[in-house]
């Protein structure tokens, strides 16, 4: 398992993802060795330090608390200083005036929606549905591999937050005292804390700034609600033995959500014919979470048999460089059409630390320009976004977390909001 982590993609010299170490001389024995001396270390590092990373109990049907480890032998292992001196901590919005960081890529759902119409057209999709055209895909990088996903969908919503016109007074609220960032959140969350939030929270992690310790749902919930937006947690956990139960909980739901309500129905055969069965939404993604990791739920599809998968932005999935090239030049020719409100680029430092690299002399996302998309195959990078339901299935529990669009929180609302709550679904 360690040597495939190593293998990013095949056409690329291999690179550890911890330490950047060229990894082409070693022998398979010898690679896995060295990816087994970062794993130990690190899973040292987090079970000593009660990380957690799965859904948090609701105040009606408690899930399983979990699992702790108590001090563990052999944990005299030299800890590695945080930050990390390769770290780039980004954040970027489609309003800015700057090109996006190289870990954050717009406009993939207008390249989705256009591999989603040939799968239509070729009948391999009955329908399909998207999320707002918005949204931004950011990956991991090396120095956050092994810990930020739920940091890196964090940045996803925040990217949609800021840039959508619904509720506008959600830009000020993420964007002052403090602008989202990975290290910058760990601020938030702690600063909530402080401020009687979350305590069973501040209790199972106990110091989060400057540290690789996961987070789950109901910590960016926690973060977003101490910031006045609106959040909410869905649990989802199967009561039987039955694979299919849990994925079809989920399933059904996120078809729900992102389903927009029919005011109309179509008088005839030929009016649904013509209403579009591949369509992009103003819904905002939502963020899903098991035991171990996270992604972004940025709509479903339906396939020829009736099989239903979700569409996600997996932080651990990177888009390889002719994918990024095209969703980038999608999400400029459409820029012209849409107009967002533009906001001057703005430096923005962590309470603890000033973000390193420049963004003018490092980012190869700079000098990028508008290009032609039609030749580039669509259809083909759909295989990537896909989230199969049998994967879905080999889990007992999921959370997920969404944004219901409504006013910001009043100071009331807020105060009401310092116990973490969820609504289970069964």
């Amino acid at each position: 398992m360690a040597s495939s982590a190593a293998v990013s993609d095949a056409s690329q010299s291999l690179q550890c993802l911890f330490c950047l170490a060229q990894l082409d001389l070693l022998s398979i024995s010898q690679r896995e060795a060295h990816y087994e001396h970062h794993l130990i270390n690190d899973w040292i590092e987090t079970t000593n330090e009660d990380v957690r990373n799965s859904p948090r109990e609701t105040l009606s049907k408690p899930l399983a608390a979990p699992q702790r480890h108590s001090e563990l032998p052999g944990t005299n292992v030299k800890k590695s200083g945080f930050p990390c001196k390769n770290e780039r901590d980004d954040f970027w919005y489609p309003a800015l005036n700057t090109p996006p960081p190289p870990s954050f890529t717009p406009g993939l759902i207008p390249l989705l929606q256009k591999g989603l119409l040939k799968s239509h057209a070729r009948g391999f999709t009955r329908r399909a549905v998207l999320c707002s055209e918005i949204a931004v895909h950011v990956n991991r990088e090396p120095w956050d591999a092994g810990w930020g996903c739920g940091y890196r969908n964090f940045l996803m919503a925040c990217a949609v937050l800021m840039n959508q016109t619904k509720q506008p007074m959600y830009f000020p609220l993420l964007d002052s005292p403090i602008s989202p960032s990975i290290r910058n959140l760990q601020t938030w969350i702690e600063t909530a804390w402080k401020e009687g939030f979350d305590i069973e929270g501040q209790q199972q992690l106990k110091k989060l700034i400057n540290t690789r310790k996961w987070i789950g749902t109901s910590d960016l919930w926690v973060a977003f609600v101490y910031r006045s937006i609106p959040a909410e947690l869905v649990d989802f956990k199967s009561g039987d033995d039955s694979q299919n139960r849990i994925s079809d909980l989920v399933i059904n739901w996120v078809i729900k959500y992102f389903t927009p309500e029919q005011k109309e129905r179509p008088s005839d055969a030929f009016s649904s014919l013509k209403v579009s069965q591949v369509f992009s939404t103003d819904k905002i993604p939502l963020i899903l979470q098991h035991n171990g990791h996270s992604r972004t739920v940025v709509g479903y599809e339906i396939d020829k048999n009736g099989v239903a998968k979700l569409l996600v932005f997996d932080p651990a999935y990177k888009p390889t460089s002719e994918i990024r090239a095209a969703a980038i030049a999608a999400s400029k020719l459409g820029s012209a059409q849409d107009e967002p409100p533009n906001h001057e680029p703005r430096s923005f430092t962590s309470l603890k630390r000033k973000r390193s690299g420049n963004l003018s002399e490092e980012s190869p996302s700079k000098g990028i320009l508008p290009q032609k998309t039609e030749g580039f195959n669509t259809f083909a990078m759909l295989k990537k976004f896909r989230l199969d339901p049998k994967a879905l299935g080999k889990k007992k529990e999921y959370q997920i977390l969404h944004f219901p669009m409504t006013a910001p929180l009043t100071d009331y609302e807020r105060m009401q909001r310092k116990v973490v709550r969820s609504t289970r679904i069964s």
